[in-house]
């Protein structure tokens, strides 16, 4: 769930605005989340990574399967796959694998 600053919907739909005013559901059996200034992440109990917001629209989309631990910056968002690859995005771009495990 989330409240705050909603511009470009890191907090989903609820709220749209520069100020959320509510609490609102956004993404259900996480592990773990990230936040950047304009997304957020989640990594789903499943391994898979979602994200919303800035360049990835409203609503939790997936981005990849097999996932262990995300960072998310300022616009870009870098992930860890459980074989010890790294992929990085800037804003809603496809990802860009930087390493292989």
């Amino acid at each position: 769930m989330g409240t705050g600053g909603n511009r470009f919907g890191p907090l989903g739909s609820h709220g749209l605005g520069d100020k959320a005013d509510r609490w609102g559901r956004v993404f259900d059996r996480a592990r773990a989340i990230a936040t950047g200034s304009r997304h957020s992440v989640a990594v789903g109990i499943d391994g898979s990574l979602w994200a919303w917001g800035a360049g990835f629209g409203m609503q939790p989309r997936t981005l990849l399967r097999d996932v262990a631990a995300v960072a998310a910056g300022d616009s870009a968002t870098i992930a860890m796959g459980a074989d010890g690859s790294l992929s990085q995005w800037d804003g809603g771009a496809g990802p860009l694998r930087l390493f292989v495990g």
